[in-house]
């Protein structure tokens, strides 16, 4: 109903109906000023335009602007005398609960071991059963034993035709491991590097009594998840044939530029036929395009493909060379360590 007097008629005249006066209460802090303007005796519509701002503000959950106080002369007079009380009453409300501090995170500092290297054992396996001890290496990361009862996972390296269990390390497939770890950019894990030595059965020393005495001597976790085996050349032959014999060992397999072991190419499809697809390793393989090696690296794929087998395979610039390998060293190693929870690519 729009503001002024109300107007009743009558027989034909009009006359106007006395305005009665209405008691308003208002919130907080606008109850002084509207006493200071009243007493100054200003308009009822700017005393209504007070009372609907303080309505406003009243049903409003955005708080109250702080008002610029006006500057009164001293004066004792009744009129400035409340106007003086409006100024001091008109103040913002204090928010019912004080705003909380922002949160700082406190920063983390590294431990110490972290700026230390990893640590390469060089040592032998003896054991009854085996007709003479295997060599093996094994890379123990910075700030080895930290990992408690988790323990850690291990990725075992197989060497090349004619090398030894040095081959890796000569790689510096360990000193690219501490670089991802101290970097982030992969969580703590063992290198094994066995050697395949005349006169063993190097797919049994390896399944049957290196792996036991490794999960048995040091704080390596012992689910097939956590394993991964890859190979060079000859090394990756043995890979391969280890990984699909014995799928429930290990979960991944990398072949650095294959040679396949023969007759690996002829008894492959049967034995891919007989494995469940969730049974199968995950598969890398790649080579140089001069490698002389190729031509059997594609036969391998041919037979994965027919299979319908899922696998990585990369096609690099290089030939069958020390310099080759290691100048993909850590891709082979970023590829390993994706699925034990590192932010990496698989290059």
């Amino acid at each position: 109903m729009p503001l002024g007097s109300l107007t009743h008629q009558e027989g034909g005249s009009s006359r106007r109906r006395p305005q009665t006066a209405q008691r308003r209460s208002f919130p907080g802090p606008y109850a002084a000023l509207i006493t200071a303007l009243s007493a100054l005796a200003l308009p009822r519509l700017l005393i209504a335009c007070a009372a609907r701002i303080s309505d406003a503000a009243s049903l409003s959950p955005i708080a109250a602007p702080q008002a610029t106080p006006l500057a009164i002369a001293a004066d004792s007079s009744p009129t400035n005398a409340a106007l003086s009380t409006a100024q001091a009453a008109f103040v913002t409300p204090s928010p019912s609960s004080p705003l909380s501090a922002p949160v700082v995170p406190t920063p983390t500092t590294p431990p110490a071991c972290l700026s230390q290297p990893g640590q390469i054992i060089v040592t032998e396996l003896l054991d009854a059963a085996l007709p003479r001890s295997l060599p093996y290496r094994i890379y123990l990361p910075p700030c080895y034993g930290r990992a408690g009862a988790a323990g850690y996972p291990t990725l075992y390296l197989l060497h090349g035709l004619e090398r030894t269990d040095s081959q890796w390390d000569d790689l510096r497939a360990d000193e690219v491991a501490g670089e991802m770890i101290t970097g982030g950019d992969a969580p703590p894990f063992l290198l094994v590097m066995p050697w395949e030595r005349k006169g063993l059965d190097f797919e049994a020393a390896v399944v049957d009594y290196l792996i036991p005495a490794v999960e048995r001597e040091y704080s390596a976790r012992p689910e097939r998840s956590a394993r991964a085996i890859a190979g060079i050349s000859r090394g990756a032959g043995w890979a391969l044939r280890i990984a699909l014999n014995h799928p429930q060992v290990f979960a991944a397999a990398g072949l650095h530029s294959p040679a396949v072991l023969p007759p690996d190419l002829f008894t492959l499809p049967g034995l891919l036929e007989s494995l469940a697809p969730s049974d199968l390793p995950a598969l890398w393989i790649d080579i140089g395009d001069r490698d002389p090696l190729r031509a059997s690296a594609e036969q391998l794929t041919a037979l994965l493909d027919e299979a319908a087998v899922t696998y990585t395979w990369r096609l690099y610039p290089g030939r069958h060379t020390e310099a080759y390998w290691a100048a993909h060293m850590q891709v082979y190693l970023r590829w390993q360590v994706a699925r034990w929870g590192a932010a990496a690519g698989d290059g």
